[in-house]
């Protein structure tokens, strides 16, 4: 039995709208009627699992709640268990708001356990000095909530992901405490995404080939590279990787490994 877990961005959706490609919702669907267990990983940051489920209901897909995992509901419980109870965020308004409701002091100035950094593109100087005065001179944790490198926009232009934010900071600060990674493909992450399902033999399916396949690769996954997303398949030798599939789309996917 294959368990499949598959990217949301680059691979179901083409752009920060979430507009599905088009082969994508009838893939799901498939999957469900021919009891394939699958999830929808997504390293997304910029709201909550359930709001996201909801939004790609609306898009097509047919899906509960418990088909899609991200990083932002490993979050709350990591600043939790590292005893982090105020922070700064560089993200969005309801990344704030879902932090607010879960219980912490999310403030607008330096003084606090930690900075949080997820995706956002209101990011400006103040809030870069902010970030960088928590850290430097109040011994701020850096918590990203995914080490995306780089994430492709809507009008197929590229800006730095939470990772490399997270990044800059460490160099700025010359901060030397660990950068977790909530996100895929840390083991964490995967023992959430696979709970409930068989784990005999497992494909990630993914458009990112230095935030999830080598990752998933050096923890045991097998690795799909759909061509669909944020890099072609060029890069695959300037990364010096080769992941065991290749797919071009998500019904050669079907073909190639179901056969159907």
């Amino acid at each position: 039995m294959v368990t499949l877990l598959i990217d949301m961005d680059g691979v179901l959706t083409k752009d920060k709208e979430f507009t599905p490609f088009p082969d994508a919702p009838g893939f799901i669907k498939r999957l469900k009627e021919r009891g394939v267990p699958f999830r929808i990983v997504s390293n997304n940051s910029t709201r909550p699992p359930k709001v996201l489920v909801d939004m790609l209901r609306e898009r097509g897909f047919d899906l509960s709640y418990e088909d899609l995992v991200t990083p932002v509901a490993i979050l709350p419980d990591y600043l939790r268990g590292e005893g982090i109870r105020s922070v700064f965020i560089i993200g969005t308004r309801m990344l704030k708001e879902f932090l607010k409701e879960e219980g912490f002091d999310v403030r607008e100035d330096h003084k606090v356990d930690a900075v949080v950094i997820g995706q956002d593109k209101e990011i400006d100087f103040r809030k870069i000095k902010t970030a960088t005065s928590a850290v430097f001179l109040e011994g701020a944790r850096i918590v990203p909530v995914n080490l995306s490198r780089v994430v492709k926009d809507s009008d197929g232009l590229y800006f730095p992901g939470a990772g490399s934010t997270a990044k800059m900071l460490v160099h700025a600060t010359g901060y030397d405490g660990e950068i977790p990674n909530l996100g895929k493909p840390s083991p964490e992450f995967i023992k959430l995404a696979l709970k409930g399902l068989p784990s005999d033999r497992v494909l990630l399916v993914s458009d990112d080939i230095y935030t999830d396949l080598m990752g998933a690769g050096d923890i045991g996954l097998g690795t799909v590279f759909m061509t669909t997303g944020k890099y072609g398949e060029e890069e695959l030798k300037k990364a010096n990787f080769k992941p065991d599939y290749i797919f071009r789309s998500l019904r050669e996917l079907e073909n190639k490994i179901f056969g159907w």
